[in-house]
């Protein structure tokens, strides 16, 4: 097969060659050429000359593009030196930003930084008449079609693509045991030897198979249609970061060579995520590959529809989400539950089961549970904190009733406690909540109730250490800490309805009952 191969790239070769052939510098004619990034030089700093006899009609056969934009230019350049006949052309593209250009078009009136002709990809004829300042792409030779087939592909068969009828590609190719081959315009190609020959090796006879042993795994695959060498590698997927003023890793400073820290896992290259991620109240945006090339933010949090904004996030800790397809971006604040022997019970492992014990955050840093029922730690029992009810993220502690985290479990000593702990930090304190007493309620007061916009709670004498805002399910949607006599509370962004604020003291606590119209 290599050597038919070869034969038959060398044929579309040479065809193309003399299709291209630059004329000498002794010529009396014009040059005109292609270029642009769908050209065969594919930037705009790389001219590909057409060939003529004549000096008026320019051609070239079977001329392999790339989707992009292209242009006809004279004698490599367009400045106010590139001119026929007295006449600057600034080099050809359609007369009209909203023409395409192709596949034929006129324009004799180029002008400077003029639209570009919008080009499809593939093998083409191309002709250009100086005379009218037209050209036409016809289609040229097709490239050779490759598939990738046979059992040991999930979706087969796969259609391989390319950009110079060379090297052929494909990505994401789901293998499962069985056996691979390449499908060459109908024609089947594998190893001489098949053993060994993956994931690298020769495709150069027919009805040969590549034996594949693999389950469920992604590959990249790569095919040179000269030498029949193919590839098959593990895929990789374009990185997804989350940057900006609200995350640890701030905006890049466009270093070369930076890497953005704040990398999300993907197993699609499509659906991204990101566990535990701590923000600050600040703009935040989702960009590819550490580069601007390619970025999405949006207006809303904490989900919605990308758009080229800033993304406004809020402080706390969540759990990211971000849809590369559709540009879809979700935040949810993360979870924390106490779990084990002296709180209950170790979870079972329960596909959905919901932790018993959930703390409470109005933050997503700070969470807390009030009257928790723990049994002294017996023969290494105890107890842990655990991230969205699964085991990806816990911790425990070596000190009691509170200490930084450790991986151990929690020592703990029976009593009935307020819980608290730092997502960011991990530490954590159980402080008895048997031991605080209440103090007469009609102590403080809280006006104007209902309300509207904000409550102000005062204590007399007494300065309030803490106010604490809880809805009729109990779910904590305010907290403050102050060392003041007055306190206010900002109701602006709750729902109407019935609340409970439990204000602290240095001498106990009690609670009042809120409503916000």
């Amino acid at each position: 097969m290599k050597t038919k191969l070869f034969y038959l790239f060398i044929a579309v070769f040479l065809i193309s060659i003399s299709g291209n052939a630059k004329p000498t510098a002794s010529s009396a004619f014009n040059v005109i050429s292609l270029i642009g990034p769908g050209s065969p030089g594919a930037d705009w700093a790389t001219d590909t000359d057409l060939s003529t006899t004549d000096g008026n009609v320019y051609t070239a056969v079977d001329m392999q593009f790339t989707a992009g934009q292209i242009k006809f230019r004279a004698n490599h350049c367009w400045d106010t030196a590139c001119t026929i006949s007295g006449i600057n052309t600034h080099g050809w593209g359609p007369a009209l930003s909203t023409d395409t250009g192709w596949p034929s078009d006129t324009n004799a009136s180029p002008a400077a930084n003029g639209p570009n002709i919008q080009c499809p990809g593939g093998v083409w004829n191309v002709t250009f008449t100086l005379s009218t300042n037209s050209w036409s792409f016809t289609p040229g030779t097709p490239n050779a079609v490759i598939k990738i087939s046979g059992t040991g592909v999930s979706a087969s068969p796969v259609i391989m693509t390319t950009a110079n009828g060379k090297q052929y590609s494909s990505k994401k190719v789901t293998l499962v045991p069985g056996n691979v081959v390449f499908d060459i315009n109908g024609t089947l190609y594998g190893p001489a030897v098949p053993a060994g020959s993956f994931p690298t090796g020769i495709a150069d006879t027919v009805g040969n198979l590549i034996p594949v042993t693999t389950t469920g795994i992604d590959y990249d695959v790569t095919f040179d249609y000269l030498t029949g060498a193919y590839t098959f590698a593990i895929a990789t997927f374009p990185k997804i970061a989350i940057v900006g003023a609200g995350t640890t890793g701030g905006w890049p400073t466009g270093a070369v060579g930076e890497i953005d820290p704040v990398a999300m896992a993907t197993t699609d290259g499509i659906t991204y995520t990101l566990a535990g991620v701590p923000l600050t109240t600040g703009p935040i945006k989702f960009r590819q590959d550490n580069s601007w090339n390619n970025n999405w933010g949006g207006d809303l949090w904490p989900s919605g529809p990308t758009t080229g904004n800033n993304i406004p996030a809020t402080v706390g800790n969540y759990d990211a989400t971000f849809n590369r397809t559709t540009g879809a971006y979700s935040f949810s604040l993360n979870t924390i539950a106490i779990v084990g022997e002296a709180v209950g019970g170790w979870p079972t492992g329960a596909v959905g089961e919901i932790d018993a014990h959930q703390l409470s955050t109005v933050d997503g840093t700070n969470y807390t549970l009030a009257n928790l029922v723990v049994t002294t730690a017996v023969s290494g029992g105890g107890a842990k904190f655990r991230l969205n009810n699964a085991w990806g993220v816990n911790w425990g502690g070596d000190l009691w009733p509170a200490g930084p985290a450790t991986g151990n479990n929690l020592p703990t000593v029976a009593g009935t406690y307020n819980v608290a702990v730092n997502i960011s930090t991990r530490a954590y304190s159980f402080t008895s909540s048997l031991a605080v007493k209440s103090f007469n309620a009609s102590s403080f007061s809280a006006y104007p109730n209902p309300t509207q916009n904000s409550w102000n709670i005062t204590a007399g004498n007494e300065k309030i250490t803490s106010v604490q805002v809880f809805d009729i399910l109990g779910k904590s949607v305010y907290a403050k800490t102050t060392s003041s006599n007055d306190v206010s509370v900002n109701a602006s962004s709750l729902s109407k309805g019935t609340y409970f604020a439990k204000v602290a003291t240095a001498n106990g606590s009690s609670t009042v009952k809120l409503i916000k119209n």
